[in-house]
C-alpha cells in the first residue's frame, strides 16, 4: 500500500516501510476487499512510500530546459535517412516536418539515437539485417474514479494470480490502475486493447470490495516499453537476452544508441550517453558533467509554499477574476514551478 512521500527531493529518502493491521488497512483504504473471493481474508498490508510525478510534464520540462541551454529542439519531426562522409560515418540526419512537410538536414560531430521504442527503426535507416536492439512491451492503463481509492494512497499487488503487477494510485484526482507487461508491435499510437483493460478490471476486483464496472472506466491509455536486448546476442529476442538497465553502444558507422531505461534513471542515462560520445574524441569539452547539480526550468527558486504564492498573484493580477482556489493553486505550482 503505497503512500505519497512525506518529502522528495534529490537524494533525501522517503520514510521506512511497516506492517498495518487490517483494520489500520481498511481505515487507510475503505475500499479494500476484507475477503477475497476464494475465500482467503485480509492479513494485512506493508504500508511504504513512493515518488509521484508528472511524465508529460516533466518531458516538456527537459525540453524548455534544454532550449534555454541553447540547444535547438524541434517537436514533430522525424529521421528519415543518416548522411554520411566519404568514409561511410554518420555525420548528420535527414529530416522532416511532419507538421508542414518540409524537408531538412541536420549535421553533427556525433549523432546519437535516443529515440525510444524507435531506435531500431533508426538503426535500420543504416541498411537492413542489423539485430535489433529492444523488444518492445505494451502498458496499458485505465482512469477510474477517485472513489475507487483514497487520497494520498494506492494499492499495489506484486503477484496476481496470472503472475503479473497491478496497480491502483491517486493521481489529479482520479485513481490510475494497470499495468500490463505484453510483447506488442511498435507504433506511434499505440492503445489499450479490450483485453487489457478487462485483465486490469479483472485484477483489481479480486482486491477490493466494491463492484469493478467497465462503466466507471474514465479513459484508457497505452504506451510503449523498450526493453533494451543486447543486439550482439544470437537471439536478441529471448527475454533471457533483456537487459533491465540501459544499454548504450556504437554501431561501426560511428551512430550511437542508447534505449532501454526508465524515467528514475534518466540522468544517468543521458550522462553515459554523452561520455559515450566524449570517447569517440571528435567532442570535446572544458567542464565535468553537471547533471547532478542542474536544475530544470521551474525548479531553480521552486519552494513547498509555491502554491501560496500563486494563489496571491491571481488574485493581484487578475482581481476581478473568481480566486484561484487552493487545489489549481497547487497543480499549477506542481506543474510549473517557479514559472507557474
Amino acid at each position: 500500500m503505497p503512500n505519497r512521500p512525506f518529502f522528495f527531493q534529490g537524494t533525501r529518502n522517503l520514510a521506512w516501510s511497516r506492517y498495518l493491521a487490517p483494520s489500520e488497512s481498511l481505515r487507510r483504504l475503505p475500499t479494500l476487499a476484507e475477503n477475497s473471493h476464494d475465500g482467503r481474508s485480509l492479513k494485512g498490508t506493508i504500508q511504504y512510500y513512493d515518488g509521484q510525478f508528472n511524465d508529460a510534464r516533466l518531458n516538456v520540462a527537459l525540453a524548455t530546459t534544454a532550449a534555454a541551454a541553447g540547444a535547438a529542439v524541434a517537436n514533430y519531426v522525424e529521421a528519415t535517412g543518416l548522411i554520411k562522409d566519404a568514409n561511410g560515418q554518420v555525420t548528420g540526419v535527414h529530416c522532416r516536418d511532419k507538421q508542414s512537410g518540409r524537408k531538412f538536414d541536420v549535421h553533427a560531430k556525433v549523432v546519437v539515437n535516443a529515440t525510444g521504442p524507435f531506435v531500431d527503426q533508426v538503426r535500420d535507416l543504416n541498411g537492413k539485417g542489423v539485430k535489433h536492439a529492444i523488444v518492445a512491451s505494451s502498458g496499458a492503463h485505465v482512469t477510474l474514479p477517485e472513489w475507487y481509492g483514497a487520497p494520498g494512497v494506492g494499492m499495489i499487488v506484486p503477484k496476481t494470480k496470472d503472475g503479473r503487477v497491478v496497480f491502483m494510485l491517486p493521481f489529479q484526482g482520479s485513481i490510475i490502475a494497470g499495468t500490463t507487461d505484453s510483447p506488442c508491435q511498435v507504433t506511434a499510437r499505440p492503445q489499450a486493447s479490450a483485453e487489457e483493460v478487462a485483465f486490469i478490471l479483472d485484477a483489481i476486483s479480486d482486491f477490493l470490495q466494491i463492484k469493478v464496472r467497465h462503466a466507471d472506466v474514465l479513459s484508457t491509455w497505452s504506451g510503449i516499453r523498450p526493453l533494451a536486448a543486447d543486439p550482439t546476442a544470437q537471439d536478441a529476442s529471448n527475454t533471457g537476452n533483456i537487459v533491465r538497465d540501459h544499454l548504450i553502444f556504437t554501431e561501426p558507422n560511428g551512430l550511437i544508441t542508447v534505449t532501454g531505461g526508465k524515467w528514475t534513471t534518466y540522468r544517468r542515462m543521458a550522462e553515459d550517453a554523452v561520455d559515450a560520445v566524449l570517447a569517440t574524441g571528435r567532442v570535446q569539452v572544458a567542464h565535468q558533467c553537471a547533471t547532478s547539480r542542474l536544475k530544470l526550468l521551474g525548479g531553480q527558486a521552486y519552494k513547498h509554499t509555491m502554491h501560496t504564492e500563486v494563489a496571491q498573484q491571481a488574485a493581484e493580477l487578475l482581481p476581478c477574476s473568481p480566486a484561484c482556489s487552493s487545489s489549481t493553486a497547487r497543480h499549477l505550482a506542481a506543474a510549473y514551478g517557479d514559472q507557474a
